[in-house]
């Protein structure tokens, strides 16, 4: 493969040959009306020549700075030219200056209309046109760059030929109607030696085409062989990662059991002391409530002690002669006919507290609520204590402590 640099040069100027007959004319025009002034007018109109050359190739390129490296390729198939390859580029001048860059371009596709030689492919992708020729010629064709916003374009050559030498064919001249019999033989060995030289002609590119073939065969089980190796290097790589992948995993998932069956036995444990916790808190609630109604009892009977105190008392006041007009009688209050009937029942209520004293303690704290349920001072009571003494009796707790207090004295 060969790059020829004097057609790229004629290529060159075949495309800015119009820039450069402008602004040769611009410089001429410029010269002759004497636009500049002084002794350095020739110097000025170059000079200003060149800077529109400059500016209108620069100018054009930034429209269209898509170019390939090389753009025209020579393939001779007789010599041993390695592979055809040519890549895409933008134009250096233009990239230089900051015009254009090729990380602005956004999906970017290649296409390649018509197709080149036979064996030459391009990748849409990359734009990179690699192959080896199979058929003769030239061959030109164009690529367009198409990306997000607009599309690039430019031509591209490739020229291939059997040898380096002219291929043009070679005419003999027609032999000549034989006159002898010597001609006759004559011209009977030259066709003969020219079917010899025309066999081992077409031997000699048999065995190139073959060596060529094996060649290429071999290159191509070798690209292979290395893609095949790169790929089972990849494919152990990603089967050990995927393995380690597969043991941090399990690793994790033991990490976790551990962690949940260490946080149920703390729950298991926590629940259990909170259940001892509510039961200790349910005992001393129970005792005290045992302690209360104990005290609760005490009280009642210290209540029904002095009241009985005060009975006797009063019992003992009353023996006492009395005068008192029967008008005086009428007016006593309901209170002392209440006392008198208390006092009336004082026999039975020793008698009740002598068997009290005999029989065991027990008996004593069941049959005490009976006798104080006798000799409650009701009014005095509050309503929770009314509505102990109800429960006890079997009454109803519902109402106000009025009807509370009616309900034990009906009951009484």
């Amino acid at each position: 493969m060969k790059k020829s640099e004097t057609l790229v040069s004629f290529d060159l100027l075949r495309e800015n040959i119009v820039f450069i007959l402008l602004s040769t004319a611009v410089t001429v025009v410029l010269y002759y009306i004497k636009y500049f002034e002084g002794p350095y007018s020739l110097h000025y109109s170059i000079f200003f020549g060149v800077v529109l050359l400059l500016t209108l190739v620069i100018g054009y390129k930034y429209k269209n700075p898509l170019q390939y490296s090389p753009r025209h390729v020579i393939f001779v198939k007789d010599r041993d030219d390695p592979i055809v390859k040519m890549e895409p580029t933008i134009d250096p001048i233009i990239s230089r200056l900051g015009l254009v860059k090729s990380d602005e371009f956004v999906n970017v596709r290649y296409s390649m209309y018509p197709e080149l030689d036979l064996g030459i492919d391009l990748d849409p992708n990359t734009g990179v046109i690699t192959g080896f020729p199979m058929e003769l010629g030239n061959f030109t064709s164009e690529v367009k760059m198409k990306f997000l916003g607009g599309q690039y374009s430019t031509t591209v050559r490739l020229e291939v030929v059997e040898t380096v030498r002219s291929r043009a064919i070679q005419k003999r001249d027609e032999f000549a109607p034989p006159r002898t019999v010597a001609q006759l033989l004559m011209r009977e060995e030259d066709v003969i030696q020219r079917e010899k030289d025309v066999d081992s002609d077409i031997n000699r590119k048999r065995e190139r085409l073959e060596e060529e073939y094996i060649s290429k065969e071999l290159s191509l089980r070798e690209q292979i062989d290395f893609e095949r190796e790169t790929f089972n290097t990849k494919l152990e790589g990603i089967e050990k990662e995927y393995k380690l992948k597969l043991k941090d995993r399990d690793s994790t998932i033991e990490d976790l059991k551990a962690e949940m069956a260490s946080k149920l036995k703390e729950l298991e444990d926590s629940k259990d002391l909170k259940i001892d916790k509510l039961e200790a808190e349910m005992s001393e609630a129970l005792q005290n409530k045992e302690k209360e109604f104990v005290e609760f009892e005490k009280d009642i009977k210290s209540k029904y002690e002095e009241k009985e105190k005060s009975l006797l008392v009063e019992e003992a006041t009353e023996e006492e002669p009395e005068s008192k007009p029967e008008e005086e009688e009428l007016e006593e209050e309901p209170e002392e006919e209440v006392v008198e009937e208390e006092l009336e029942e004082e026999p039975e209520e020793e008698v009740v507290e002598e068997e009290l004293e005999e029989e065991p303690e027990e008996e004593a704290v069941e049959e005490e609520p009976e006798e104080e349920d006798e000799e409650y001072d009701y009014v005095s009571m509050t309503k929770a204590e009314l509505v102990e003494l109800a429960k006890k009796r079997g009454l109803a707790v519902s109402g106000t402590k009025k009807k509370l207090i009616s309900r034990l004295e009906n009951n009484d």
